[in-house]
């Protein structure tokens, strides 16, 4: 559901919600691209999320919005560089996030 990537997770529990959550909807936009614009976007392994080493979740992350926007062509934001454990950081960062997902949504007419 989009409303939940909304929210910057602070538990392992909250991780692995958001993570579901974040997979179904790159699912939708990836399904929304196929069967409008006819382009098969490669579907990287983002759920689960491995905690401890973010930053590979960070570079497949980045490259699925990179795919979308690209096809879309919306702007996209520099999503690999984030500090988890900084609260403001993780934040702002879910904000940046979820306003790419939210523009792709609306371009796509999916929720």
């Amino acid at each position: 559901m989009l409303a939940n990537l909304l929210v910057a997770p602070q538990t392992e529990l909250q991780w692995s919600r958001w993570s579901f959550d974040h997979r179904d909807q790159h699912n939708l936009i990836r399904q929304a691209i196929r069967n409008i614009y006819g382009v098969n976007l490669t579907e990287y392994p983002i759920d689960p999320i491995a905690l401890e080493d973010f930053s590979q979740f960070a570079n497949w992350n980045q490259q699925m919005h990179n795919d979308f926007n690209g096809v879309l062509g919306l702007q996209s934001s520099n999503l690999q560089q984030v500090d988890i454990r900084n609260k403001a950081e993780l934040e702002a960062w879910i904000y940046l996030h979820r306003r790419e997902h939210e523009a792709a949504a609306f371009k796509l007419g999916i929720s």
